[in-house]
Order: structure tokens, then C-alpha cells, then sequence
């Protein structure tokens, strides 16, 4: 049977944690180690953690200092080591099927690809139903360019081949600490998993991705309130600037040979520059086409420093 390690990071998860937990440890058809490293929580969640772990085997918690679901996720992922077949990510507050994990493996034991991910099922923070997050007519991209511009797959469906975590956590391979404050665990791993081995998407959920007010990341998040203050943060604060550009510049950085295959990859990543602006610019049907926004908003973007 095959082993799957379950990372898990934990923050103020106490309201939806315990749901979450024994919709892992339910799992069937596979092995699961679950290792879940708490990012700071003041609530309850390190009592119910370590309740779990006096009680089961297969679960390692690690109890660190805040440092962002980024960086967290990252830190985890480097500690668990390449003793497993496949890893997984795990949102605080969702609810797993019990054949997620074997439907993934499944998936992928039979493919050349080097990364599951899948749709979702979302739910309202009582667990009812919304629906799928994307309908059985929406396109998922899955090039890098595509995920750099406007990434659709989501870290708590991830599953990836033991291949995959060697490359990713390899010390000539990391992200910095500064640029998983900026862009998440995520993104970083559907890039680099869209340039070494490539994806494969289901798109059947597995998955009850719960929304509620206190989303790090969500399906219905992109409101009027949330973009302005997105936008805000990004007049007033450097770091959350040039996400895009700086993601693309460490990914080229990182793995050179690879991108060249993905000429554009290398546009993004030189925007300090007018005519590295320039360049960007003239590229602005393929990215446009992504993200789906204006000529004139994506020109002002790139102009003022905010791709």
C-alpha cells in the first residue's frame, strides 16, 4: 500500500480543526503519516493537537513561530524528508472524502505527470453544499505562464510524486522566505511542477472546501471589500508588490534550463527595466487572455510596478 505524508498547517484552527483531522486520518487505500506544524495559534489548537497525537501514531506536530501559511507550509515540506511515495497538502479547515488520497494516487501512479490537483467541492462553515468551484466547462490552464498570471489550483488538492518533493526541497531549488510572504506554497509548486513532470487535473472534488470569514485563501474571496484592500496593501507596502514578476524571476533563477522551453517566464522576470517593460507589454495578449483584465489596466500594472 502506499505511504502518503499529509502536511498540515495549523493557525487559530480550533472552530473546524477536529472535522478536518478525522476526514484525513478516514483515509482508505493508502498509508497516511500526517505531520502538522502549527504556525503560532493562541486559540485551542495546540491542545487539540497534541490530544491527537497522544492518541495516534501517525501524527508528528511541530509547534513553531509564526511565519506566515506561506513559509509555514515550506518549512514543513523540507522537514518531513523523502521517506514516503507521495505528499499532500492540507487546509486547517476543509473536509476530505475518504478516497481523495486513493483517487489521486490512483491518478498519477498510472501517469507521467508529477502533480495531482483537482477541483472543489465548496461549502458554506456549516458544511452545505455551494456547489463545484469550477464548473465542468471552465478551462484550467496549466503551463507556467498560466499559473504565474492567474494560478487555479489549489494546494489543498495537491498531491505529488516522491520525484517532485526531491526537486522542490533541494537547497538549489528553494524559494525565498521573501518571496512566500509575497506569493503562497501553492503557486510555487504548481510552477514548479508545470516545468518538471507536468500536471494532471481531475476535475471531480474529493474535497469540501469550506468558506468562511476567516479564508486565507477562497473560492468566493474575490469580493469588491477584499480587492481594494489587496490593492491597498500594495500602494502602501513594497513587499506585496511585483508578486508575478518576482515569482518568475526566482523560478527562472531556480531552474534555468527548464524555462527556456517557456521564453515568456523569462519576460516576466525582467521588469525593472523600461525596456524590460516593454517587452512584458508586448506580451499582454497571451498573459491578458489569463487573467482577463484590460489592455489599459495590465499596461498600468506593468508601468507602475505592480506585475
Amino acid at each position: 500500500m502506499n505511504t502518503v505524508a499529509v502536511l498540515l498547517s495549523t493557525y487559530n484552527g480550533e472552530n473546524f480543526l477536529k472535522e478536518q483531522l478525522d476526514s484525513i486520518l478516514n483515509q482508505s487505500g493508502v498509508l497516511v503519516e500526517l505531520f502538522i506544524r502549527d504556525d503560532g495559534s493562541k486559540d485551542s489548537t495546540l491542545e487539540m493537537l497534541t490530544a491527537y497525537a497522544e492518541k495516534y501514531n501517525n501524527i508528528h506536530v511541530l509547534i513553531e513561530e509564526n511565519v506566515g501559511v506561506g513559509n509555514s507550509f515550506m518549512n514543513l515540506l523540507y522537514y518531513v524528508g523523502n521517506g514516503y511515495d507521495y505528499y499532500s497538502f492540507a487546509d486547517q479547515d476543509d473536509i476530505w472524502e475518504e478516497n481523495k488520497l486513493f483517487e489521486a494516487v490512483s491518478m498519477l501512479s498510472q501517469s507521467d505527470m508529477s502533480l495531482y490537483a483537482s477541483n472543489q467541492e465548496c461549502v458554506d462553515k456549516y458544511g452545505n453544499s455551494l456547489g463545484l468551484r469550477y464548473g465542468l466547462d471552465s478551462i484550467i490552464h496549466l503551463d507556467p505562464v498560466a499559473i504565474l498570471e492567474k494560478n487555479m489550483l489549489a494546494g489543498c488538492t495537491m498531491v505529488f510524486k516522491r520525484s517532485l518533493y526531491e526537486i522542490i526541497t533541494d537547497k538549489k531549488s528553494r524559494p525565498t522566505q521573501e518571496l512566500l510572504r509575497n506569493r503562497l506554497h501553492d503557486v510555487w509548486v504548481a510552477m514548479t511542477a508545470s516545468i518538471n513532470g507536468g500536471i494532471l487535473y481531475d476535475e471531480r472534488s474529493f474535497i469540501k472546501y469550506r468558506q468562511h470569514e476567516n479564508n486565507v485563501v477562497g473560492a468566493n474571496n474575490n469580493g469588491f471589500v477584499k480587492k481594494f484592500k489587496e490593492k491597498s496593501e500594495k500602494v502602501f507596502n513594497k513587499k506585496f508588490r511585483n508578486g508575478r514578476s518576482w515569482l518568475a524571476k526566482e523560478i527562472f533563477e531556480r531552474f534555468p534550463d527548464q524555462v527556456e522551453n517557456f521564453p515568456v517566464i523569462k519576460v516576466c522576470a525582467d521588469t525593472n527595466t523600461f525596456s524590460g517593460k516593454r517587452r512584458l507589454i508586448k506580451n499582454n495578449k497571451l498573459l491578458r487572455s489569463y487573467s482577463k483584465e484590460s489592455y489599459l489596466g495590465f499596461f498600468l500594472k506593468v508601468m507602475f510596478g505592480y506585475f
